[in-house]
């Protein structure tokens, strides 16, 4: 069916004077206009404006449907109507808003009314659905914002749920910088919202590069001080006698050095399954290992705490842990033991001594500020403890504005914000009062924060989606930076690793995800086109206060054309070149140079190493060369021993038969069980380890044998 159009080729009811027109936001919207959609897109590439084209679509050609967009949190459903007001000539009286906060009588009337544009949390839809208020047959779309939640029982899986059970044409369009690293969690979140399709676009695509500003991201990193050590060891002291105790009585089945919260927790899980099944003569032995089990989850949060922050937010910990409210049997015994009194006394004495993380972060922010005085800066960490300090230190240091931001929720004797003084503290960012802010995770997601021009991480984030998330602060009106703080051999470096490797494996997930899906059966026809009559555009307009005849940007379609041109022409020069290079391959930045001085914008350049790499004609030797798949096909054992038979292992997947891993970074690769000569416990997904061994190929496979496990790495 032809889709309908105003004069300009667009829809009518999208004011295209109030946004820049982008070819992937439009090639989306008109596929998502007729599938079930989860559309992937890093903060920043305008996933509302995709969101508003879909639903100006239905809004306009089947004019009885109604639209349902949902989001979170309460500020992200009133940012959400804001944005489509701008957007779209829709009265705001047919931009309803409902929330926790709307009474019940109210919302009835909404739900039985004629709105056509609701906004609501998703608890909210869920709880109406419940009371029978709300009729699943007259919406046209439904909109699940930060969908990555739809899990297990968030009320999202619900809604959808339902939505398919009673509407005969449902079309659901679910958004989210990320879904996930792990494809499993990212099949659930496409089952529970019924997905057919995914439409991922990232910042290398070749249809986004001409719209995007370049975000810089660096590495600083830190040596922690002599005290510091001297804390962590007797910390780990502490720590290594409940995982010896774990190992002796048979729970834990590898080496302390190499044990990780990961295997912690699973061990706990295995424990608390043991006691549901156990006689009660048999339960007493089990419940002494879980109360070991979680002191030494404690105290692994204790150690990362004192390497990753700092002896200020330990403090508020270790309160925690010796408070006389806190009947915890696991605290008890950490706090009445010889050992931790030792490390109290030791720890007392250096209460006053900041991480060296703090220093670096000021010097960060003066010499962005030296260079220029108007920037922004949104500095991130994972505690609210952290964030106090911070904002402290900063103010004492910085000839600046400073605010700390965090959510409304009471933690810990802490009140938070409320919404007011949230938005209080965003209107002096935006005008320059506040220079820099010192956000916990609330300013990570959704909600409208000014554009930035340095984002600093505190501390590396192992969470995928939070590493895109908050990246995606900066570099959205021009280019930005991110930096990312770590102390050396510490937590940090293990979650600056993870997070890389998770925003690479969420990628290749994605991308490859789509071939799984299948369509959905329907339980109707799809509804005839009904679209609105001049005269009901006519009075939608009067009724917005909007002003006839805007006009379209055709201009920036056809640079997009032309880019795309350019991108074509420079992948075919970049071919030849990586050809003539032969197995050596070819540093990527040499090849952008290359193709700079011959005239080809550096964007374009970089878009081309992306389209070859995706079509399967080049591929990647680590992270800054490319070869030719010709010449990698080629690819011999290696010769020689000593330190150049020594590899690094990280196992991607495991599948019956067979591990996938990742060598040196370089070569993705099979281990098979017979060329496996170590501990079994090591091939499992995530798993690291450095290994003497050899690459070789196998019906055209590229297989890697392992001779001997030299060490393994924490995860």
């Amino acid at each position: 069916m032809e889709l309908q159009h105003g004069n300009d080729g667009g829809n009518p009811l999208v004011r295209f004077d109030r946004i820049e027109r982008r070819l992937y936001q439009e090639n989306i919207a008109e596929k998502a206009q007729l599938r079930n959609t989860l559309v992937v897109l890093p903060t920043a590439l305008g996933k509302t404006v995709i969101t508003a084209l879909v639903a100006a679509h239905l809004l306009y050609n089947y004019k009885e449907g109604r639209v349902l967009m949902m989001a979170p949190t309460r500020p992200l459903v009133l940012q959400h109507r804001e944005s489509f007001l701008e957007i779209l000539k829709i009265p705001e009286d047919e931009a309803i808003v409902l929330t926790g906060k709307t009474p019940n009588k109210h919302r009835e009337a909404v739900w039985k009314g004629k709105g056509r544009l609701i906004f609501a949390t998703p608890q909210v839809v869920k709880n109406d659905l419940m009371r029978n208020y709300v009729d699943m047959r007259e919406f046209s779309l439904l909109v699940f914002d930060e969908c990555h939640r739809a899990r297990r029982d968030y009320a999202y899986t619900y809604v959808a749920k339902k939505y398919m059970e009673r509407s005969p044409w449902p079309i659901i369009l679910g958004t989210t910088a990320s879904p996930g690293a792990d494809r499993e969690r990212v099949e659930e979140v496409c089952r529970a919202l019924f997905i057919e399709q995914i439409e991922y676009r990232s910042e290398e695509d070749v249809d986004v590069i001409p719209y995007i500003n370049p975000v810089q991201v660096e590495w600083r990193y830190v040596d922690l001080p002599q005290e510091y050590r001297r804390l962590i060891r007797k910390l780990r002291e502490l720590l290594d006698e409940r995982l010896s105790w774990l190992r002796r009585m048979g729970y834990l089945q590898k080496s302390i050095d190499y044990t990780t919260r990961r295997d912690l927790l699973e061990i706990g899980e295995s424990l608390r399954s043991r006691v549901q099944l156990s006689s009660d003569s048999q339960k007493g032995p089990l419940y002494s290992a879980i109360v070991t089990q979680s002191a030494a989850l404690t105290l692994f949060h204790a150690l990362e705490l004192l390497e990753t922050q700092g002896v200020y937010t330990l403090t508020s910990f270790l309160e925690k842990l010796e408070s006389t409210e806190n009947t915890k049997r696991s605290y008890r015994t950490i706090v009445n033991s010889p050992q931790y009194l030792e490390f109290r006394k030791m720890f007392d004495d250096l209460r006053d001594l900041p991480h060296p993380k703090t220093r670096l972060l000021a010097e960060e922010i003066e010499e962005q500020l030296r260079r220029n005085p108007d920037s922004k800066v949104i500095v991130f960490t994972q505690y609210r403890d952290t964030a106090t300090n911070l904002v402290e230190q900063l103010r004492s240091q910085l000839k600046a504005g400073v605010e700390r931001f965090v959510g409304q929720a009471t933690k810990n004797g802490d009140a938070g914000l409320t919404q007011d003084e949230q938005s209080v503290i965003l209107k002096d960012l935006e005008s320059g009062e506040t220079k820099v802010l010192v956000a916990t995770c609330i300013a990570e997601e959704g909600l409208d924060i000014p554009s930035v021009d340095l984002v600093v991480f505190y501390e590396p984030v192992p969470s995928e989606i939070r590493h895109i998330q908050r990246r995606g602060r900066t570099g959205r009106r021009a280019a930005g930076r991110a930096v990312i703080l770590a102390a050396k051999d510490t937590f940090d470096i293990a979650y600056l690793y993870a997070s890389k490797k998770r925003v690479e494996k969420m990628r290749r997930i994605t991308r490859t995800l789509n071939q799984h899906l299948k369509p959905i059966i329907r339980l109707g026809p799809k509804p005839e086109s009904l679209p609105l009559t001049p005269e009901e555009l006519k009075e939608l307009e009067k009724r917005s206060q909007l002003s006839s005849g805007e006009t379209a940007r055709a201009p920036e379609r056809d640079e997009g054309r032309k880019f795309l041109a350019e991108v074509e022409r420079a992948s075919r020069r970049l071919l030849a070149e990586v050809i003539k290079s032969g197995a050596k391959g070819t540093p990527i930045e040499v090849l952008v140079k290359e193709l700079s001085q011959e005239g080809v914008s550096p964007n374009a350049a970089s878009a081309a190493v992306a389209k070859l790499e995706e079509s399967g004609q080049v591929m990647r030797v680590g992270w800054d060369r490319v070869v030719s798949i010709t010449a990698a096909s080629r690819l011999e054992e290696p010769k020689g021993g000593g330190s150049k038979d020594l590899f690094k292992i990280v196992v991607e997947k495991v599948y019956p038969g067979r591990v996938v891993a990742w060598i040196n970074d370089r070569w993705r690769a099979r281990i098979l069980p017979e060329d496996f000569e170590g501990p079994h416990n090591l091939l499992k997904k995530d798993s690291r380890f450095t290994a003497r061994g050899s690459l070789y190929r196998q019906d055209g496979v590229l297989c890697f044998r392992v001779t001997e496990v030299i060490e393994s790495t924490p995860d």
